[in-house]
Order: C-alpha cells, then structure tokens, then sequence
C-alpha cells in the first residue's frame, strides 16, 4: 500500500466571529441542568482540526485545510482557522482540487447529536463513530483504525458505518471518512469535546490511525 503523502482535512459547520456562533439554531446546545453549560459543534471541530493539522504538519506531511482552501505550513490553533460557515459545495470543491500526484485521503471532523435539530441533554447517548462511502478499501481501513484508536480517548467506540448520503463522502474524490466524535447533548462528553485535552486526544487518535500509513515514526509527540 502506498504511503499516504497529502491530507485534506474538513471541520464542518461555522466557528465564532464577534462572539456570534456561524450556524445560528443548530449544532449546538445548551445545558441548564445539573449546571450551566453550552457547547458549540463548530467550535469543537475547529479546535480538533487545528489539533489534527497541527500534528500532521510537525511530521512533514503535505496538510490542506479545505475550509480555508489553503495549505498550512505550520502549527495552527483554533482562531486562525476560516469561523464562517463554508457551504459543502465549496469545501469538496476545494479538496477535489488538491487531489494530485501521490496518495491523498480526506477526513472530515464532526461530533454527533440524536436527530437533525438541538434535543437533550441525554445521559444515554453516548461514543464516537466512523462514516464512510464503503467499509472496504483505504478508507475502510483507516475508519477502523481510528475507532480502534478511540479507545485511548474518554470516547466509547461505537462503530464504523457505511453511509451514502453524506455530501462530503459522496462527491470527495479520493478515500474519504467523517469521524463523529461524541454526542454534544450529553453534558459529560460536551465537556470533554469543549476542553483542550479532550480535543488533543480525539486529534492525536486521528493522526495514530494514520501514522503507520505515513510511514513516520510512532510517538513523534
């Protein structure tokens, strides 16, 4: 199997900008009880992501944001990433675009709720899934890999799914996967998905799933 040598990383929904959430009225929600807590999907994506690039990077791999539509050169945190809510559209046209010479993967960073609109808090719901096109091939494997990975996080691996209809694993031109990190209506693992050292775990248990691809040595961090 070729070594992967380019990865095109996605973190869906809007970020912050002047305090005001990009995706106003969902992916998101707020907790009233036991206390007060309110956590934004965006905002967790952004903040894994920046993780994810930022780690890719130090190890020398070819990093394309396709958010910002640009390469990232350098480690990233959160605030400098693209806050707006970048259509579908434009952000599998951008990766689509980068899919060059060598081997290139797509993986697209999300966390997961119950239904399409803001329901909870759910003290039931709970883990980290891996959507993918087909569960065989490339993509297949490195989806194992991670949920496989999950268990060096406080995320419960749930499973790997097939799944057609995903815009971004439809129309992404190379192995492609949507990781679904957590459930942000239970109040435990919103708290773990908004701290930095949650997210360093989902980030670092991205890049495990892939090192062995890369080809670089274990444990660079």
């Amino acid at each position: 199997m070729a070594a992967i040598d380019r990865v095109i990383v996605d973190y869906g929904h809007g970020g912050m900008i002047d305090g005001e959430y990009q995706t106003p009225g969902s992916k998101q929600y707020h907790f009233t009880e036991p206390e007060e807590f309110t956590i934004y999907e965006g905002v967790f994506n952004r903040g894994t992501a920046s993780k994810f690039m930022s780690l890719l990077v130090r190890a020398g791999v070819e990093t394309y944001d396709c958010v910002s539509g640009r390469y990232v050169v350098d480690s990233i945190d959160t605030v400098s990433l693209e806050q707006a809510d970048i259509s579908l559209s434009q952000r599998v046209a951008n990766a689509n675009r980068e899919n060059k010479s060598g081997s290139t993967i797509f993986v697209s960073i999300h966390a997961n709720a119950i239904g399409m609109d803001i329901k909870g808090p759910s003290i039931d719901v709970r883990g980290a899934s891996v959507y993918v096109y087909r569960a065989s091939g490339l993509s297949g494997d490195i989806a194992n890999n991670l949920l496989s990975e999950y268990g060096n996080t406080e995320l419960r691996p749930r499973k790997v799914v097939e799944n057609q209809s995903f815009y971004v694993l439809r129309k992404t031109a190379m192995p492609a996967l949507l990781s679904e990190n957590g459930f942000f209506v239970n109040l435990d693992e919103a708290k773990y998905l908004m701290s930095e050292a949650g997210q360093w775990d989902i980030a670092r248990a991205h890049y495990d799933s892939i090192k062995d691809l890369l080809d670089l040595t274990p444990n660079i961090v």
